[in-house]
């Protein structure tokens, strides 16, 4: 059975976020929820409902549905609202799934930057050396990687690896760590060129979307500035840029990070 991809646990992750965005799309009327008039008695005729039975209708450019009162759901739940959820929990679907894949994108393809760049393999980049400063090795570590070195290689990089467990990995600065240690010089510049978007623009909209899922997750989506407040308003168009912003950076990073290793693999055969 093949290994599954990290971009491919990643697809599989932010699935449910355009799941959701997309349930978003086909519920929200605008709260126009209909519960009586000439339609409504038209559809209660189409499927035999009782003249006691409660029916909601909810209907716009690309939905039309029919709430039986069987499904037990109170007219509020089908509010915008409350359906803002939704696009809350796209938000949260999408971090996540940003969170797995950097240090899934990192186990895959280390061990072998590693074993060609040797001694030279972490760059000297301001947010990497930050993220390492807390890796050191004790006596009888340092005498283990004086053995064969393939296992040395593993064991570097299942050491550096582990500081993610508690050296979170996530971010503009994980997406630039993760970058950096696999290859990839100034990374945001190289992400934003070859997805064509304004390099500032992307990484506020990155940042900002971790922010609200950490908002979301923590506080109820209030603002840390003010936890009494009320919930911050939530729209469409917000949610879907963000987990499209966090989906196209996670691509393309995959993709330079494949083209880069591509090289290095090539400059070792030639060596």
């Amino acid at each position: 059975m093949s290994v599954l991809r990290p971009i491919q646990a990643f697809d599989d992750n932010i699935r449910p976020a355009s799941l959701m965005l997309q349930v978003y799309r086909l519920l929200d009327c605008g709260d126009a929820i209909l519960t009586e008039g000439e339609f409504v008695q038209r559809l209660r005729e189409l499927v035999r409902a009782s003249a006691t039975e409660d029916l909601m209708v909810v209907q716009n450019e690309i939905f039309l549905g029919l709430v039986r009162e069987r499904a037990n759901l109170p007219k509020s739940h089908l509010k915008s609202s409350m359906l803002g959820h939704l696009l809350r929990q796209a938000i949260v679907a999408s971090c996540t799934g940003l969170d797995a894949f950097l240090p899934g994108l990192l186990r895959q393809h280390l061990p072998a930057v590693i074993a060609v760049k040797g001694r030279e393999f972490i760059p000297q980049d301001e947010f990497v050396r930050d993220y390492c400063k807390e890796l050191v090795f004790g006596v009888d570590e340092v005498l283990r990687l004086m053995g064969d070195e393939r296992e040395a290689t593993l064991y570097i990089s299942n050491k550096l690896l582990g500081l993610s467990s508690f050296k979170y990995l996530a971010g503009r600065k994980g997406v630039h760590v993760v970058a950096a240690l696999l290859g990839l010089s100034k990374p945001w510049d190289q992400i934003a060129g070859h997805l064509g978007r304004d390099r500032e623009e992307l990484v506020r909209t990155l940042e900002l979307t971790v922010k609200r899922r950490n908002d979301i997750v923590h506080r109820a989506d209030r603002p840390q500035a003010d936890l009494e407040a009320d919930q911050q308003p939530i729209s469409y168009a917000q949610a879907e840029q963000g987990v499209d912003t966090i989906k196209h950076v996670c691509h393309a990073l995959n993709e330079l990070v494949d083209q880069s290793m591509m090289t290095l693999l090539a400059s070792r055969e030639v060596r």
